[in-house]
């Protein structure tokens, strides 16, 4: 599901608020706001770099249930179009490589792949991936924080916490929430994230995920992390054949 983008317009100071609207009013900080600006000012200026992330995420399985699941995400980025994303334990396991032409989606466990001309941006990659194979990769927003500009408007929450540790940084921590979606934003003194959470509150059984990043911002990463090499024993399947399975 994506999360909300951030934009909001504050002309309502100009007219007469209801009590309700005035309240919700004063439940939306500018700062918090202002905050997911400058958060995608600075991960648009990064260039080369990578980002781990710890994540635990709580999902329904297909009996109705819920399971949490603990794991890693790692990415190997060179904006605007290459990317080399890894993920493990976190309910699917995927290699995703992309080299601005081509998509290729890899299944360790079951030792398969599937291929995909999309030139493009790394939007057109997080896109294609979630509407071909029916993917959504973990962290993904990072790549598109552009759609996190955009909303806001009518939100029931988003304020500035204060400053907390994660992994021993001084991080500011903030909040938002709209719909039913809540989630909270971590970042540095560089506006870069320290931690991503966000919960469904709509489903009683409250899915979501916590995730905490650790960043370099100027790595310098071989043409050849852009390059997907089939492993041994590795074998490429459609496309269409790839999502069915649900590896």
């Amino acid at each position: 599901m994506k999360m909300p983008a951030l934009a909001f317009a504050l002309a309502v100071v100009l007219i007469p608020l209801s009590p309700a609207r005035a309240q919700q009013a004063a439940a939306v900080d500018p700062k918090a706001i202002k905050a997911l600006s400058q958060i995608g000012e600075k991960l648009r200026s990064l260039r080369e770099y990578t980002v781990d992330a710890t994540v635990k995420t709580r999902a329904p399985l297909a009996s109705g249930e819920y399971r949490d699941f603990d794991g890693t995400a790692k990415y190997q980025v060179r904006a605007p179009d290459h990317l080399h994303a890894s993920t493990r334990g976190v309910g699917l396991d995927r290699d995703v490589v992309y080299d601005g032409r081509t998509i290729t989606v890899f299944s360790p466990t079951q030792k398969q792949y599937a291929r995909i001309e999309a030139p493009g941006t790394l939007s057109t990659l997080v896109s294609t991936v979630e509407s071909r194979v029916g993917f959504r990769m973990a962290l993904a927003q990072l790549f598109t924080w552009d759609d996190q500009t955009r909303l806001l408007e009518n939100a029931e929450r988003a304020s500035f916490s204060g400053e907390a540790l994660v992994g021993g940084r001084k991080c500011a921590h903030y909040s938002y929430k709209k719909a039913g979606i809540a989630w909270e934003v971590f970042a540095d003194a560089k506006h870069l994230p320290c931690k991503l959470a966000f919960v469904d509150t709509r489903d009683a059984g409250l899915p979501g995920y916590t995730a905490e990043l650790t960043w370099v911002e100027n790595a310098r990463l071989p043409d050849s992390t852009f390059v997907f090499t089939p492993p041994a024993g590795a074998s490429e399947v459609g496309w269409d054949k790839f999502r069915a399975q649900g590896q």
